[in-house]
């Protein structure tokens, strides 16, 4: 990690009197929850596109 980084992380655990290691289990679960998003997200999008495929079509008309 960067040092620039670290210091703001340094001074946000201070802010929010916590230890750096809960801020960080924190970041790691936003940031896997983030990315768990899209694939949920692609695949109902998916299912709706094949359910109202016919129906986009003709509105595209």
């Amino acid at each position: 990690m960067d040092e620039k980084t670290l210091d703001e992380l340094r001074e946000l655990a201070k802010q929010e009197n916590r230890d750096i290691s809960s801020l960080l289990t924190e970041a790691v679960q936003d940031l896997l929850n983030k990315k768990k998003i899209k694939p949920i997200f692609y695949k109902a999008s998916d299912e709706a596109f094949d359910e109202f495929d016919e129906a986009l079509e003709e509105l595209a008309k």
